[in-house]
């Protein structure tokens, strides 16, 4: 993200310095020797990023600080001095600043800090009603921007024009669903049907009727002849999902269509041809299974001609603010309310949050929020108590006087000091091959301490994956 940034302070020389740095990294710039030279600056233009010193001769930068919070609230303020003591850092971040940059301060180290400042200024644009207003649906009603998408984009883009089989591997509300329809929608096929069939929610005895179809009298209940899935989607396009949990005699059966595209009937003597383009998911490893026996060797091989792998949300933590903005809209729309404003702080616990439902439980978590929040504003403890809503008393307790309500708080936010600390030490085991002291080592604790917070969450050994 390219910024423009306004840097203050009464020396030019550190105003140049900054401000050398900071074009080499490819933003614009302004500065101020002045307070008041700043404030003129700031009513005429606009800034992500302001850095200023706090010392100064015509106006301190608390003064500026509190103008930047009170009129321009999704402006990132950052303190730069040479006085950096305690008490003066705790009135810098009650007048409003995001950070405190003590100086002397390295090229590397200012940076750094524009980079947590620009991600802290994305999250408070969300709140933007300008902001809101041109979001967009995304590629195929699939949201996301970050890197690991585009690629997933990238990859439907090439495959849909195609007729090949595609597998969408991926854990449970990734959106496998919503890529298969894109990858329909983006093929010769998008005029023709589009069925989808879930593998888990069927028995066995209702599978092969509902896949080939059947005769009259085929088997009890059988009173008139029915078109499986696989007729009705001819010419279009099949989805078959959680294709791990079919049984081993229709994989060869499913096979043969695959081959052939022709099929038997229940029944039936007379073959069934058909012009489909299947499309695949699982969230399991089929190649596992392929070992145990459970899923057939040459049905895996001819389902991976294309497999497209979706990322959990874990993995694109910058998509979750345009997920966010994108599900409150649609909820809000569907019960007629207000837009509320999540604050920063909010989409930060938000981005924080490990998501083993992935998106499905983002969605689920956005959705209680438009109901249960009454104000304009969705505020760190809503989203606390819609994220760990599984402590029944967090769900069953409501408070009644101002120490209940007190008691709650604090119980909120141990359990989101809990949550984060558990995911803090699986990421820097998972970045360090599970080696505990390189892990330790890696986040400055010592490995006594980072093991004892391992037994204090059961950690140990890697969290098993699908």
């Amino acid at each position: 993200m390219k910024a423009h940034i306004l840097i203050v302070d009464d020396e030019p020389v550190i105003c140049r310095s900054c401000e050398k740095v900071f074009r080499r990294a490819g933003h614009t710039t302004a500065f101020a020797t002045s307070g008041r030279e700043a404030l003129s600056l700031l009513a005429s233009d606009t800034y992500d990023v302001v850095f200023t010193d706090l010392k100064m001769m015509d106006m301190g930068g608390l003064e500026v600080l509190r103008s930047v919070r009170e009129k321009y609230p999704t402006t990132v303020a950052v303190v730069i001095t040479g006085y950096a003591t305690i008490a003066s850092a705790v009135e810098t971040m009650r007048s409003g600043a995001f950070d405190f940059l003590p100086k002397p301060f390295t090229a590397g180290e200012l940076l750094a800090v524009l980079a947590r400042a620009l991600e802290k200024r994305k999250l408070l644009r969300m709140s933007e009603p300008a902001y809101r207003d041109t979001e967009e649906a995304g590629f195929e009603g699939i949201i996301g921007t970050s890197p690991a998408m585009k690629e997933v984009f990238r990859l439907i883009q090439r495959v849909g024009p195609t007729d090949s089989t595609v597998l969408i591997i991926g854990e449970s509300g990734t959106g496998k669903d919503l890529t298969a329809k894109a990858i329909h929608h983006r093929s010769r096929r998008k005029n023709g049907k589009f069925l989808a069939i879930d593998f888990s929610t069927l028995t066995p005895t209702l599978l092969e009727s509902e896949l080939f179809g059947h005769l009259k009298g085929s088997f009890t209940g059988a009173t008139a002849d029915k078109a499986g899935l696989f007729e009705a989607a001819n010419h279009g396009t099949i989805f078959l999902d959680e294709i791990g949990n079919l049984p081993l005699d229709t994989q060869a059966r499913l096979l043969r269509v695959l081959q052939e595209q022709e099929f038997l009937p229940v029944g039936s003597t007379s073959v069934t041809k058909v012009d489909l383009r299947m499309i695949f998911a699982t969230n399991q490893n089929l190649k596992e299974l392929v070992n145990v026996g459970k899923f057939r060797e040459d049905l895996y091989y001819r389902l991976n001609v294309f497999p497209l792998r979706l990322p959990p949300l874990r993995e694109r933590r910058e998509d979750i603010p345009e997920l966010v903005l994108h599900f409150l809209q649609k909820h809000c729309s569907a019960i007629h309310r207000t837009l509320p404003r999540i604050l920063a702080e909010s989409m930060e616990l938000l981005m924080g949050y490990h998501w083993p439902g992935n998106v499905r439980e983002l969605e689920h978590v956005v959705e209680r929020l438009t109901i249960l929040v009454e104000g304009n504003d969705i505020e760190p403890i809503h989203v606390s108590a819609a994220l760990y809503r599984t402590d029944s008393s967090l769900r069953t307790m409501i408070p009644k006087t101002s120490d209940e309500l007190r008691n709650l708080k604090q119980k909120i936010r141990e359990s989101s000091v809990q949550e984060v600390e558990k995911m803090f030490l699986e990421e820097a085991l998972a970045r360090n091959d599970w080696n505990i002291s390189r892990a330790a080592r890696d986040v400055g604790m010592q490995r006594s301490n980072f093991q004892a917070l391992m037994r204090k969450y059961g950690i140990t050994k890697p969290p098993s994956t699908a």
